[in-house]
């Protein structure tokens, strides 16, 4: 079987559905995960799982002696790393066939299901999204030419180094994969037909409205539709509607196999109708996308007043 590592940097404090990460990735048993952090180590987790303890600021200085830059190493500018994974974790790397980089606000589903035998003798590069890298999940055959594509990024130095995020794992390697003509002499092949997650249009991809719409299952995420599955994901990715999640009762070590999962928590049991009710309620008056447009109407209000003091001022 064709093995694969999938790194995953993480620092500051685990987040509420942490449990819920780990379990899903017990579910998948042949996909390692590596994790360099500075949050405490659990307890208890999952074999698939290292954990590397590190600092912030340890790290930093080792990616910048293998990059060569002076890299203003964050939480967020790691996203701009990803495609140099394979040089700053050589190590760790060097026995997979494939290695990858993925993010913390996901419920894995079955990924084996997904990332077949078949696709992984196939293609050199694996996207979750459609014609478009994916930073939240994506593998790269493990091959020199290909563990040092980023080098081929144009000014990757200097992306490296401005401290705001310039989106180099999905937008700038995109883009260098569908126009370099660099790429396109290595005659490397791409896999990237389907969305692989829950991004089925934009607004499901940034928002939830509904109660027990996902339920993990005996390690497969199911999109449910009047309690029913209509669909199977290979993840389940949160996006900005984590910042709606307020409680998590799964626990890595509980018993329970299955578990549902509404923009609200994470949770084993059903809501009332009563519940689906109110949140219906809810979502006409002030759910995500009223918000969003008194957001937007506000931030409009502000630009027209700043053109018009502006215009006094020249006046």
């Amino acid at each position: 079987m064709t093995s694969i590592l999938l790194i995953i940097p993480y620092f500051g404090n685990w987040p509420l559905w942490f449990d819920a990460f780990l379990k899903s990735c017990e579910a998948n048993p042949t996909i390692q995960w590596f994790c360099p952090t500075d949050c405490v180590l659990p307890k208890a987790y999952p074999a698939n799982i290292t954990f590397f303890s590190t600092t912030l600021a340890d790290l930093n200085k080792h990616v910048n002696d293998v990059v060569g830059a002076k890299v203003p190493l964050s939480p967020r500018k790691f996203c701009d790393l990803k495609p140099a994974y394979a040089d700053i974790f050589a190590k760790q790397v060097s026995d997979y066939d494939f290695w990858g980089f993925c993010d913390m606000d996901i419920i894995w589903g079955n990924i084996r299901k997904f990332m077949t035998q078949d696709i992984l003798e196939q293609y050199d590069i694996i996207s979750s999204r459609k014609e478009a890298i994916s930073g939240h999940f994506n593998l790269f055959r493990n091959t020199p030419e290909i563990n040092a594509l980023y080098k081929q990024l144009p000014d990757y130095k200097t992306l490296f180094e401005v401290p705001e995020f310039k989106w180099t794992d999905e937008i700038v390697l995109s883009n260098f994969i569908k126009e370099d003509e660099v790429f396109k002499s290595m005659n490397l092949k791409v896999y990237w037909p389907f969305i692989l997650c829950n991004q089925e249009n934009g607004h499901d991809s940034h928002q939830e409205y509904y109660l027990d719409k996902w339920l993990w299952k005996d390690g497969a995420i199911l999109k449910l539709k009047k309690g029913q599955p209509v669909n199977e994901v290979m993840y389940l990715h949160f996006i900005n509607w984590k910042r709606t999640i307020k409680y998590n009762d799964v626990q890595f070590e509980g018993i329970q196999t299955n578990f549902y999962i509404s923009y609200t928590g994470l949770h084993y049991h059903l809501h009332t109708e009563w519940q689906h009710f109110l949140n219906i309620f809810k979502n006409v008056f002030n759910g995500y996308w009223i918000k969003e447009k008194r957001r937007r109407k506000k931030l409009k209000r502000k630009s027209f007043i700043k053109r018009v003091k502006r215009k006094l001022r020249i006046d």
